[in-house]
């Protein structure tokens, strides 16, 4: 197989694609309501671009800071050396990096993240085996999980191509996939079923259509009590599967909807998802996983892996359906749960990440799972390799589907936030810039200015929130007319010129939401708000992979935390004040919170961090979960007081704390008890 298109080097192939927009359809006919767009043709500004720049500047272009795996060079040698670890494990966790590395290179036109991610993925494609099998050789053999690195790693490829048309990769996938050497049905090696589809797209291949169903059908027919088989995402019993697992192979029946139609694949998924809000959701928009689903007690964590796959599934279920519920269950995870778990110079965060947590050291995981460990600080690797490789991909895959297309060559502006796109529009395939000015969801106003050489006509999609009652679209100044459905997408069909304005309004108002153990938690718009707490960092020293540039953390407060809010639902607008600053390129850390909510509280007595000489902890021995109790030192964040009573604990003075957006924290209170004024 060659390696290279003659005349072209790998580094041309992976810029020849800059703002190519929409291109061609793929050879097979698709289910989705709506398509991804080339991350060429997107363009993310503001705050968004900041974001990326950091991650470029912190772990996503540093990784290796976060030791082995990814101080190796991964998946550019055959095997891993011995001495410092075997199986199929390092090469899943330098895939995800890789891709959320490739795709925010993509988005920054960066030449040192795509030239970085591009050296494993070049030594890949130039070094299949006789038969197209792709990578490792040990890994060849199709056994445990040997085959689902892949479907991580490919993601990348297919991003590369989408914005390059690099021709290696289509070819590559093919013969790959159709070389014989797995079925892709056991556990989660069945996750390649999104790259098999992927690549029968760009061919028209119905040997990787059926290669793709048949894994499917035998997976469910292998693992009968797994939650992601088909019978069992559409029922009613309750997930309780490994947080990832149930994401990455839950979405594989609207990934299946999307390629053959067949809508009983949809619903699973769509039910699937369903289960997660119903028993598992926490109020930063990440369903719980320490590691497997938990459920929604103040205490309940996620990793830091579930807010990728987690917004990767949604997204799935987004372009299948076309529902606007999806992108806001997006935005929610992205702009609260994804910010909040890692620290704001991106070169730190967390392996277990609570809507709770007022104390973040090497003792401090307060979950059953590994109680006592350090995985709740904030460290180049605080736990597991699997989160330091995810968190890379986060904030990148939400970029890279804030603008979708419909099936007429018309634009979607699915997520919001300061970016731009070049495109081509309408039946006549017209080129067209869209920039989108806004300090969303720092602001309730999110502009969209047309810029093009002559009248383009094409529909564009605007998206009203489910949780905005009074949205109002203008264009060029003058209201749209008809109902905005909250939880909708409104398409406006016209000709547009140069200059043109469509103006989005979402006004956002406060909201008190109750959950487990009488707490209250507030939210305003897509942000859900966290009680501001001084912090006071300290270098762990007897962290081995802590470095000067890439400390590894304890974290303790700075300032009192143990307050019930002194709010319901009736006085909630009256008696919380809204305090608007100026949005800063970097709004997401304390310093520079955008928004303040001040807020009634009383501090609650005897609410303090929770100091044990011993702990009973959960941990994993020979494949099984068991528990056992442990002694040390340890300092965990304590439940809510007891509501019955909490009234005979509450201080007289009534006093006003200080509520900010939950992604600007790195401890926090955001499920508070309630008490009276």
């Amino acid at each position: 197989m060659a390696n290279e298109s003659p005349g072209k080097s790998a580094r041309d192939r992976r810029r020849c694609g800059d703002i190519v927009g929409i291109r061609g359809r793929a050879l097979v006919r698709t289910y989705a309501k709506y398509d991804e767009i080339s991350l060429s043709a997107i363009r993310p500004e503001g705050w968004l671009r900041r974001y990326l720049e950091k991650q470029r500047d912190g772990l996503t272009g540093h990784l290796e800071a976060a030791g082995y795996p990814f101080n190796t060079k991964g998946w550019a040698v055959s095997e891993l050396p011995v001495s410092t670890g075997l199986g199929w494990w390092p090469y899943e966790q330098t895939g995800y990096w890789i891709d959320g590395m490739m795709r925010a290179g993509l988005l920054l036109e960066d030449r040192f993240l795509v030239e970085k991610a591009g050296k494993q993925l070049d030594h890949v494609l130039a070094h299949a085996d006789r038969d197209g099998y792709l990578g490792p050789r040990f890994m060849k053999k199709a056994e445990g999980m040997n085959r689902w690195p892949h479907a991580v790693l490919f993601r990348a490829l297919m991003a590369l191509h989408a914005a390059t048309s690099d021709g290696r990769i289509v070819p590559a996938l093919t013969r790959h996939y159709l070389s014989g050497s797995a079925s892709h049905s056991d556990e989660r090696d069945v996750c390649n079923i999104e790259p098999i589809l992927w690549t029968y797209a760009q061919t028209g291949d119905r040997r990787l259509l059926q290669h793709a169903l048949s894994a499917y059908e035998e997976f469910n027919r292998l693992h009968p009590g797994h939650d992601t088989t088909l019978e069992n995402m559409l029922s009613r019993k309750r997930p309780r599967d490994h947080g990832v697992t149930y994401n990455e192979i839950g979405k594989l029946g609207a990934v299946l909807y999307i390629y053959t139609g067949k809508r009983k694949t949809l619903e699973a998924t769509i039910n699937a998802y369903r289960k997660i809000d119903r028993y598992h959701m926490l109020v930063d928009g990440v369903c719980s996983s320490t590691e497997r689903l938990r459920g929604k007690d103040p205490l309940d964590s996620h990793e830091t892996c579930d807010i990728a796959d987690y917004t990767w599934g949604a997204g799935t279920l987004l372009l299948a359906t076309g529902r606007a519920e999806y992108a806001d269950k997006i935005e929610r995870a992205c702009f609260n749960a994804a910010p909040g778990a890692v620290k704001s110079d991106f070169k730190a965060l967390q392996y277990f990440s609570c809507p709770n947590q007022v104390i973040a050291d090497r003792a401090s995981n307060h979950n059953l799972y590994c109680r006592g460990y350090g995985w709740m600080s904030y460290r180049p690797c605080p736990g597991t390799e699997c989160c330091p490789g995810e968190v890379n991909r986060i904030m990148p895959n939400f970029a890279a589907r804030m603008w979708l297309r419909d099936g007429a060559n018309g634009l979607v502006a699915a997520l919001y936030g300061p970016s731009r796109i070049t495109a081509l529009v309408g039946k006549a395939r017209q080129e067209v810039t869209l920039v989108e000015e806004t300090s969303y969801p720092f602001s309730e106003r999110v502009d969209f200015q047309i810029r093009t050489g002559a009248a383009v006509s094409f529909a564009l999609s605007v998206r009203i929130p489910g949780w905005c009652r009074k949205a109002r679209v203008l264009v060029n100044g003058e209201r749209l007319k008809g109902r905005l459905t909250p939880g909708s997408f409104v398409t406006i069909r016209r000709t547009f010129h140069h200059n043109d304005r469509v103006t989005v309004i979402l006004p956002m108002h406060l909201k008190l939401t109750r959950w487990p153990r009488g707490g209250v938690a507030i939210e305003r718009g897509p942000l859900v708000y966290a009680l501001r707490i001084e912090e006071d960092w300290r270098v762990d020293r007897k962290d081995g992979r802590s470095t000067k540039a890439f400390p590894a953390w304890n974290l303790y407060p700075a300032s009192p935390w143990n307050y019930a809010l002194a709010v319901d639902e009736t006085s909630l607008a009256r008696d919380v004040e809204i305090v608007h600053k100026p949005v800063t390129p970097d709004p997401w850390s304390l310093d520079a919170a955008p928004i303040e909510l001040r807020v009634p509280a009383r501090r609650v007595r005897e609410w303090r961090i929770e100091k044990r000489a011993s702990v009973l902890r959960e941990y994993t021995t020979e494949g099984r979960d068991v528990q056992g109790r442990f002694k040390g030192d340890f300092r965990l964040t304590p439940q809510l007081p007891d509501p019955a009573t909490l009234r005979t604990r509450l201080g007289k003075r009534l006093e006003h704390v200080t509520l900010v957006p939950y992604g600007c924290t790195h401890l926090r209170i955001t499920i508070f008890p309630q008490c009276r004024k």
